[in-house]
């Protein structure tokens, strides 16, 4: 009889000293990296944020970064529990290729969300249209801060057969650097995604602006995914955005909202089912987010791995098919 107190004892001791998270437990607050105040990527990281801290347990808190490579580091240990980032970035930092010197193993998708379309734009008076305008001109470049802008103007310009040599280089650091220097009139045209605040506000001092078209031909796009793997000519209708002034081909490329393999399953299920029961609700927290479709959030072009969390929704949801199932084994295999 004393042994067997002293076992229910013991096990006793053992449950109140297990970590909550062993039985799924939600965690109070989470962390979602996104780009710099002022960016795209970080207005939708509130969006986001505002309705998973409305609709889970969890407080949801955004934190800017200068871009990916500086919180994947932090993310694949855990210390983040999630991000925005574009494929093409998942997929180099997974693999650690191109502008990653290590890979980053530990990146999950939750789910992929709308699009990411990046081009070049001017003044809406410049003689400008295409972005194979810009030879001789003064552009923004290199961008240390956020080197996936680097691969993805040298793709812009490769798409209409140019490169860094046929324009004026203006080194920037990052978004906000090119945002600044075309405002200040150090640059013919700034580089920024469709929709960002930045356009919106260069819109409004530079008495209006207009994106320029990349090249959409066969010949166009494959110059442009030999530079930006995961990158496809996506063409925006009239009107789409601030500085759609016609229908524009730009580069396009799909957002993943993505985790540590360290965010806990139950955490993960949660986040993704409150972003599929209030799908609607991600536009009236931020219009962009209207591309943050149910019908997006399970692709074949996905360039990394899902999470467990994410993987049991889906197949709750009879959207996870077999050649899903094909793709995550081969990309965790990778």
């Amino acid at each position: 009889m004393t042994r067997r107190i002293q076992w229910v004892a013991l096990s006793l001791a053992t449950l109140v000293l297990m970590p909550l998270t062993a039985f799924g437990a939600m965690p109070q607050s989470a962390s979602l990296a996104t780009a710099a105040v002022g960016s795209q990527n970080n207005a939708w990281g509130n969006g986001i944020a505002t309705v998973l801290s409305r609709y889970t347990p969890i407080t949801v808190r955004v934190q800017p970064y200068s871009g990916p490579p500086a919180w994947l580091p932090l993310l694949d240990k855990g210390d983040t529990d999630m991000g925005l980032i574009s494929g093409t970035d998942a997929l180099n930092s997974y693999k650690g290729i191109v502008i990653y010197k290590q890979p980053f193993r530990n990146t999950r998708i939750l789910i992929i969300g709308g699009t990411l379309n990046v081009s070049f734009y001017v003044a809406k008076d410049a003689n400008m249209m295409s972005v194979a305008d810009l030879r001789g001109k003064r552009i923004p470049t290199d961008f240390p801060r956020m080197p996936i802008l680097k691969l993805s103007t040298t793709a812009a310009l490769a798409s209409v057969g140019l490169t860094y040599n046929d324009i004026i280089n203006v080194p920037v650091s990052d978004l906000q650097g090119a945002a600044q220097a075309f405002l200040e009139g150090r640059t013919d045209a700034g580089f920024d995604i469709v929709g960002s605040p930045n356009v919106a506000e260069a819109n409004a001092r530079k008495a209006e602006v207009k994106f320029l078209s990349i090249s959409s031909t066969p010949e166009g796009a494959k110059r442009m995914a030999d530079i930006y793997p995961g990158g496809y000519p996506g063409i925006l209708k009239a009107g789409y955005a601030v500085g759609i002034v016609k229908d524009t081909a730009v580069l396009t490329n799909d957002v993943y909202l993505a985790a540590s393999k360290e965010f806990g399953e139950e955490a993960a299920y949660e986040v993704v089912k409150a972003l599929w029961n209030y799908n609607q609700e991600l536009a009236a927290a931020y219009p962009p987010l209207r591309e943050f479709t149910r019908e997006r959030v399970v692709s074949l072009r996905a360039t990394i791995p899902y999470h467990p969390g994410a993987i049991r929704f889906f197949k709750e949801k009879g959207i996870w098919s077999k050649e899903m199932e094909a793709l995550q084994a081969k990309l965790m295999a990778q």
